[in-house]
């Protein structure tokens, strides 16, 4: 039975994760705007939109993995 501090930490841990993604969407947004007021693409931006989209795609994967995660039921 979770108590009420696994209640807790299971919170700040999806608030983190979602912290993160908004991070990362972000960093790609950032280098996309940086490569349409340029016009032309630089590493720096390149760099912040590879990051960031990997860092999406990587969480949105993890996501998906504990959503749809089998956990065994107890035996009687």
């Amino acid at each position: 039975m979770p108590s009420e501090t696994d209640e807790l930490l299971e919170s700040i841990r999806r608030l983190l994760w979602v912290l993160v993604f908004l991070l990362s969407l972000g960093v790609a947004a950032v280098g996309d705007v940086a490569v349409a007021v340029r016009g032309y693409e630089t590493l720096i931006a390149t760099v912040a939109r590879a990051t960031g989209s990997l860092t999406i795609l990587g969480m949105l994967v993890f996501l998906l993995s504990e959503l749809f995660r089998i956990e065994p039921e107890e035996g009687n």
